[in-house]
């Protein structure tokens, strides 16, 4: 099952991290960095009962992604930050076995998902 939803997240396109262009649903999304037009790298996995709500803490929060976050809407107003997300509804599964499945798929770990 979560297989399957991994891979319709990464067949997503990235979209441009602006928060007034992101619903309001419950899902699984996945924060990228993208420099110099190359192909965003994905950085973060997250699961959220609101994608929306979710990313606009992660720019007010202290955890290490919501620090990089910060620095990049500083820097350059986030125009690197590239996010896709997918509507999930399964409570059975949890965040730890989506991490798993993305970072497995990608081929390395993302890079401020802490726990692994």
């Amino acid at each position: 099952m979560a297989s399957n939803v991994c891979t319709r997240l990464l067949q997503k396109r990235w979209r441009p991290y602006e928060v007034e262009n992101i619903p309001r649903i419950e899902g699984i999304y996945v924060i990228g960095i993208s420099r110099l037009s190359e192909e965003a790298k994905v950085i973060y996995v997250g699961r959220t009962n609101d994608v929306h709500r979710r990313l606009v803490e992660h720019q007010r929060q202290h955890l290490a992604i919501d620090e990089f976050i910060k620095e990049e809407f500083e820097d350059n107003d986030g125009e690197d930050l590239r996010v896709k997300w997918i509507s999930e509804h399964n409570q059975a599964i949890k965040e730890k076995e989506y991490i798993n499945c993305i970072a497995e798929k990608v081929g390395y770990w993302p890079e401020y998902n802490i726990k692994r």
